[in-house]
Order: structure tokens, then C-alpha cells, then sequence
């Protein structure tokens, strides 16, 4: 629509209505394209791979290697419990094996010498069937002895907390000289290599976000990043009856960390726009505004309603058509205008 001269007080200094064609005005018309129809909701940054360790057996800790918001890499020691009783075990349970391995080597050549015998008649099938049972015995014991030792050894390997993946310590739970007892937490971390974001959409879009399974976060310092990885959930929030989504994002992008503020753009179909270059937009206050341009090059403010801010210019809601030819640059409309009066 024309801007009424009340409309039009916001624009005192400038020049609304020109009587004469400007010169060499660079122009456009404007077409409507199909683009992507979206929703904006708020976002959560979250690392993918994040855990508590806790302890699996029961010791005082003797060294904290890494404190919180150091970085470790994957198999780093970060922690030692102390570790006499569990080596005991392992030394006990080594000695078992040991045993059991000796017991089976005689009980084999035991076993060798009366199968001989017996085959010469010498003794009878019962010997036979004893001796071999005896040998059975032996090589039964020898993997309850080896499972026993595992089992030692895996208790000692509790005493060394190790980090299960590259990360960063969020939180450390003891320390030096505390008892640990088995689940009681020890330090808690994330890993950056695998970032994605969560956020709810409304229930009236859940069925769109599911078909497109695409969106785009949008950061504080304008940056954009693209997922097609989007995995909605299949129950609805008590209360607000919002779906959550969740999307993997890129981790080698730059300024994104767990726990971050984003904005979510969302896809739920696709419309017909017009979108204009920022440069021919005149702006003042809330008022926005493009000078439309006759047959002639003569210059018409109408007033605008503006949408999303694109990559290449601002869609425009209401005032504006397909068709409609517009100066590109406000600016040197204004310089014109000015020149004329």
C-alpha cells in the first residue's frame, strides 16, 4: 500500500514522492519463487557421548590425574584407586592356574600310561574310564582357574579409571585419600567429537518435521548449520503436548559447544515468496519500505510487511507483488531525490 502522509511522519527528512524519472537507477522485478515454509523454536547444544564413571570396586583413591576442564584422550589414566587387595587376588588366582595346568599334565600321562595298558589287556575298561575322568577333571579345573583369573584381573583393571572416549572433565565427585565403594561417582565428562542439537516443536507440525527431516540452527553470531539427521520421538511431553526433536550437527564447526542457547529452523513444507534485496529497503524505526518504480523510473514509497532475513535478502509478507519493479538501492534514490530539490 501507499504511505499515508501521517504514515509518512517518520519519513520527514526523506524523499517519499519524486515528480521527475531518476537517472541510470538500477532496478529489479520482482518474481515469486517456491522456498522452504519453516518454524523457529528454541534449541539445546548437547554433547552425544557424555557419562558419569563410577567405581566398580572398592579402594581409596591414591591419584586424581586430571581435574575438571582438562582435556584427556580416549584410554587416558585419569584416576588410581588403590590396588594391594586386588593384586592379591590376581597373584592367588595366577597361583590356582598354575596348580590346575600341573595337576593336568600328570593327570594326562597318567592317562597315557593305563590307555597303553589297557589296550595290552593289562587293565581293565574301568581303569580306563577312571583315568580318563581324572584327566576331564583336570582340564575342567584349569578353566574354572583361567575364568578365575580374568575375573582378578578385571577387578584390578577397576583400580584404573580410564577415559572411555576423547573429552573434556565436566565433574570431579573425590578426592585424594576418599574411600570409593562400588557406584559411588568418580568424575563425569563429554565428548566434543559428536555434537547435535534438541529442541519441541508444536503437534501440529510433528507430522512435516517427520516427512521433510531436515532443519538448520541458527547461532548468536549468524552462522547456519544444516543437519538432515533429524530423529523425532514418538511420544508427546505431558503438559505441553510438544514433540522433542533431536539432530546431529557437524562437531567441526567453530563457536558450538554443549549447553549452548540455538534457535531451531524447522521445515513443515514449502510456500510461494518475494523476496527483496536488503539494499532496496528503507528503514526507519518499525517502518519498512521500497520505492516502487512507474513506466517512467519514477519513484513510489510503499510500505512493507518483512519476514525471514535470507541469504540473499529479506522475504517480504504483504505490500509487494510478482511484477512489481523496484530500485535496488535506496540510497541512490535518496541521493537523486535529493539532487532534484
Amino acid at each position: 500500500m501507499t504511505i499515508t502522509p501521517r504514515a509518512l511522519a517518520p519519513f520527514a527528512l526523506l524523499v517519499a514522492f519524486l515528480s521527475a524519472p531518476l537517472l541510470a537507477l538500477e532496478a529489479v522485478t520482482l518474481e515469486s519463487r517456491n522456498a522452504a515454509d519453516v518454524i523457529v523454536v528454541d534449541g539445546t547444544i548437547e554433547a552425544i557421548n557424555k557419562a558419569t564413571l563410577t567405581a566398580q570396586t572398592q579402594g581409596r583413591v591414591t591419584a586424581i590425574h586430571f581435574d575438571v576442564d582438562d582435556y584427556v584422550e580416549q584410554g587416558q589414566l585419569i584416576l588410581e584407586l588403590e590396588n594391594g587387595e586386588q593384586k592379591s587376588q590376581v597373584s592367588r588366582a595366577s597361583g590356582a592356574l598354575e596348580e590346575a595346568r600341573a595337576a593336568e599334565q600328570e593327570a594326562s600321562r597318567n592317562f597315557s600310561r593305563v590307555e597303553e595298558l589297557v589296550q595290552s589287556g593289562t587293565l581293565s575298561r574301568a581303569d580306563f574310564d577312571r583315568s580318563k575322568a581324572a584327566l576331564d577333571a583336570t582340564r575342567a579345573r584349569i578353566k574354572q582357574a583361567e575364568a578365575g583369573l580374568d575375573q582378578a584381573r578385571q577387578q584390578l583393571s577397576y583400580t584404573q579409571v580410564v577415559a572411555p572416549y576423547p573429552g573434556i572433565l565436566t565433574d570431579r565427585f573425590v578426592e585424594t585419600g576418599e574411600l570409593a565403594t562400588p557406584g559411588k561417582p568418580l568424575v563425569a565428562g563429554l565428548s566434543l567429537d559428536r555434537i547435535r542439537v534438541t529442541a519441541t516443536v508444536p503437534q501440529r507440525y510433528v507430522d512435516a518435521v517427520r516427512r521433510q527431516q531436515s532443519l538448520t540452527v541458527l547461532l548468536d553470531d549468524g552462522s547456519r548449520l544444516s543437519s538432515d539427521k533429524v530423529t523425532v520421538f514418538p511420544y508427546a511431553e505431558s503438559g505441553s503436548h510438544s514433540f522433542r526433536i533431536r539432530a546431529e550437527l557437524d562437531s567441526t564447526a567453530s563457536g558450538i559447544y554443549p549447553g549452548m542457547f540455538a534457535r531451531v529452523e524447522v521445515v513443515t513444507g514449502s510456500r510461494e515468496i518475494i523476496v527483496v534485496p536488503q539494499s532496496a529497503l528503507l528503514r526507519n524505526q518499525e517502518l519498512v519500505a521500497v520505492y516502487v518504480l512507474d513506466e517512467q523510473d519514477r519513484p513510489r514509497l510503499i510500505q512493507v510487511r518483512t519476514g525471514r532475513q535470507l541469504e540473499d535478502g529479506v522475504e517480504i509478507l504483504s505490500g509487494l507483488r510478482p511484477g512489481t519493479r523496484i530500485a535496488m538501492n535506496v540510497a541512490e534514490v535518496l541521493r537523486q531525490g535529493a539532487a532534484q530539490q
